[in-house]
């Protein structure tokens, strides 16, 4: 019998869910302060503990110090009616292997205290997608993958200007990816039917809550091959760089798995052709044996006309795609200022431009531009969460246009 070790100054909380879990064929042992927590767990040498964070004399974080002094593997959730997205990347920094919001579901709990007991063997290198072979369409499905352990990445987001972060844990095979908000624990599928907005970024909405922002993530799961995750965040993604770097450096530290079950790629057998305008604007896509991006753009000075073809690999992509920077002009920054938008544009974190020139950082690329426009095209294809097969053919085109070829894909074959 598995041993539940409850820290809680609030009597409710330890009464109502100490059965529950006793229900579930858990042995539970209750403290209701800090001190007597930590004594607790010396006396006890539970398998898991459920904290508090806010607790008088010694608060949870405090006590999740000191248990992670006595057991550097304790597995330690903390559980918070007063949390938020800056509150749980510090508790998971500090050793914590997840966060719950209050009030309490027992449904969330029993999901969670799943996840902390799963077996999961660490990925080998044969494993992980850098021995993997590419992908090629004479194969007909691909393994489901996830993370081998949970990611902390903080940061400001770019349109909002809060400072925010996410926490990525590993799921189950058909789970999908999840955004989950902090802190009314509202759960929305990254798939094109919850697309809300498309003009500056792509972001999603639930009943009651929105994620702003996916689409480096995204990029980055869509490039290294993930279908299930799980990614608790407040109202936006961070920024951090303005580029996908950071995540593609947690994504290898983390390690990937490859899971039993198979996922089904969208193998395209025919050509289509969604944009063909006489302003220059073009997008298509057609069969090929391997996803390919040719992308071109032309625009004023600084920007000029600059193109970049990407054949799929995940080695060009953390290379050369990955590390491209979102990018605007100082005068699009204080439109987007006036409506609210825009407010995390900060000097290390996007390519400001002025009149003909760059103003505040040296670019990585001399094609930066188009090579970022690649990345959120990548970003925007994966809100059908599954490798895409084909050649697409891009010209001048921003969000709106990549989503409206993605609803197109998800009607033609039916997903």
């Amino acid at each position: 019998m598995r041993k539940i070790l409850l820290i809680d100054d609030e009597k409710e909380i330890l009464d109502s869910l100490s059965p529950l879990l006793e229900d579930e064929g858990f042995q539970v042992i209750k403290a209701e302060d800090g001190k007597k927590g930590v004594l607790a767990y010396e006396r006890e040498n539970p398998d898991l503990v459920i904290l508090d964070l806010w607790m008088p004399e010694m608060d949870g974080i405090e006590v999740l110090k000191r248990i992670r002094r006595i057991n550097g593997n304790a597995k330690v959730i903390v559980i918070s009616g007063h949390g938020n997205i800056s509150t749980a990347v510090e508790a998971v920094k500090k050793g914590a292997v997840d966060f719950i919001e209050k009030p309490l579901s027992i449904e969330k709990v029993l999901e969670v205290i799943g996840r902390c007991f799963e077996d999961k063997k660490e990925p080998t290198l044969k494993e992980t997608p850098f021995r993997l072979k590419p992908l090629v369409c004479g194969e007909k499905t691909f393994r489901q993958r996830t993370i081998g352990k949970s990611i902390v990445l903080y940061g400001h987001g770019l349109h909002t200007g809060i400072k925010t972060g996410m926490i990525l844990f590993p799921m189950p095979e058909n789970t999908g990816i999840i955004f989950e908000n902090v802190p009314h624990g509202e759960r929305i599928p990254a798939f094109v039917d919850y697309v809300y907005s498309i003009g500056y970024a792509s972001s999603l909405k639930g009943k009651n809550c929105v994620v702003r922002t996916v689409e480096h993530l995204l990029a980055s799961c869509h490039m290294f091959g993930i279908t299930n995750l799980l990614v608790k965040v407040s109202e936006e993604v961070p920024i951090l760089d303005g580029s996908a770097s950071q995540i593609c450096e947690k994504f290898k530290e983390a390690g990937i798995i490859e899971q039993n079950e198979s996922v089904d790629p969208l193998l395209v057998r025919e050509k289509i052709i969604l944009k063909d305008e006489p302003n220059g604007k073009y997008l298509s896509i057609e069969p090929a044996e391997r996803l390919i991006i040719d992308f071109k753009i032309g625009s004023r000075p600084p920007i000029n006309d600059q193109g970049y073809v990407f054949n799929g690999g995940l080695e060009e992509f953390i290379k050369e795609i990955a590390p491209s920077r979102t990018y605007g002009f100082l005068s699009d920054f204080e439109m987007l200022a006036s409506m609210g938008l825009g407010e995390g544009g900060r000097i290390n974190n996007v390519i400001l431009l002025d009149g003909e020139k760059v103003v505040n950082t040296k670019l990585r690329y001399e094609n930066e531009f188009v090579r970022h426009k690649i990345l959120d095209l990548l970003g925007d294809l994966y809100l059908l969460n599954r490798p895409i097969i084909g050649k697409i053919v891009a010209r001048n085109t921003g969000h709106l246009d990549n989503i409206g070829l993605v609803r197109e894909l998800k009607r033609i074959y039916g997903l």
